[in-house]
């Protein structure tokens, strides 16, 4: 990432997300300043939100050997790290709509080590991924991506790509004299398949009121008859009705301490903004939008509470920290007393989606 957004992603990191995951993996995704593990569920039943981060990645013994028992070690670590569709609810969803369609040349719009391991499945037979491209708008994450795909066996087969959507620079995007890096480095290249997963809820940390423009910057870069597929998180509402409201004030006060802190919020955009997005490009053809019910625990509470509180050092005046820290206090007692309420231990509000449209 340019280094004038470097600022950015020592408080927001490609920011918080809900993710899905499986009964049997513990797996990373995007997330809000936390660097924890989560849980994904096969869909569209159970879904675990939790504060994650796509920039989390596990370290392995990287070291050769010549002996048979060694390598075949290796090789099932390898498979280990691999996230596959059957186990992950968002991906599953993705390659169900692909079908028997093959994959082909892949961009993957917002990488993280967590969409690589599910990319380094593709390979496979019959979903017919040739080759990869993962851009990141961070160096460290670059690095990171990089590490990864060494490990997963794949660095030799795609490429990791720094760079950022689009120009911090000049407003005018079609100025050919300040293209964007990406534009620049993957003007030549048409893709069969392109995956933005929670990208555009992400960008408002690093071009902030440019979300309409990335969709058509990726319909460019799709060929006719390709397939796009976008990932996101529904908005939570301002207010909801019994329990769930917990869910909505710790947001909100959540919200107000990355402001007091002089940083800049997260912001999701709503599955109906992206259908809108997608129908005003003529030559996309939208085909299925699918939703995922998010539910909530105690702990994956007071991870977001935790964020507010991870703000204190920042307050203008240590009295403003005490005073929100009290608010904070209060709102986990809250988020306690109504998740031992629900016989599940978990409260339900909100969805993640993913919509896949054509290129005609």
């Amino acid at each position: 990432m340019p280094s004038v957004l470097k600022s950015f992603f020592s408080f927001l990191l490609w920011p918080f997300f809900v993710i899905i995951t499986s009964r049997q993996t513990t797996s990373t995704a995007f997330a809000f300043l936390t660097n924890k593990r989560i849980t994904r569920t096969t869909p569209p039943t159970i879904i675990a939100f939790s504060p994650t981060t796509k920039h989390h990645y596990y370290s392995f013994t990287n070291t050769m050997s010549t002996s048979t028992s060694t390598s075949t070690s290796i090789a099932a670590t390898t498979k280990k790290m691999f996230v596959y569709g059957k186990d992950d609810a968002l991906f599953g969803c993705i390659e169900r709509q692909q079908g028997t369609k093959p994959f082909g040349n892949l961009l993957d719009a917002g990488t993280g080590t967590h969409s690589l391991r599910w990319i380094a499945t593709l390979f496979d037979e019959p979903k017919g991924m040739t080759h990869y491209t993962a851009v990141t708008a961070d160096a460290t994450m670059k690095r990171n991506v990089q590490e990864e795909a060494d490990r997963l066996g794949i660095l030799d087969r795609g490429n990791v790509i720094i760079g950022n959507w689009f120009n911090m620079d000049n407003d005018n995007e079609d100025n050919e004299e300040f293209p964007s890096s990406l534009s620049y480095q993957l003007s030549d290249t048409l893709y069969d398949t392109i995956i933005a997963d929670y990208l555009i809820g992400a960008m408002d940390g690093f071009s902030p009121y440019k979300q309409d423009l990335m969709i058509p910057k990726l319909v460019k870069l799709l060929k006719p008859g390709g397939r796009l597929y976008i990932a996101g998180l529904q908005p939570l509402p301002d207010k909801a009705d019994g329990d769930a409201n917990i869910i909505c004030k710790v947001r909100q006060v959540r919200d107000s301490c990355i402001l007091l802190a002089g940083h800049r919020c997260y912001r999701e955009y709503p599955v109906n903004w992206i259908k809108r997005q997608l129908l005003q490009e003529e030559s996309m053809k939208l085909m299925d939008t699918s939703k995922f019910p998010i539910l909530y625990r105690h702990g994956t509470i007071v991870k977001q509470i935790n964020v507010g509180r991870s703000k204190f050092p920042y307050f203008a005046t240590k009295g403003m920290a005490t005073e929100m820290g009290k608010v904070l206090d209060d709102l986990e007692r809250q988020s306690l007393e109504a998740t031992q309420r629900s016989p599940t231990g978990q409260i339900t509000l909100g969805f993640d989606y993913v919509v896949a449209a054509e290129k005609l």
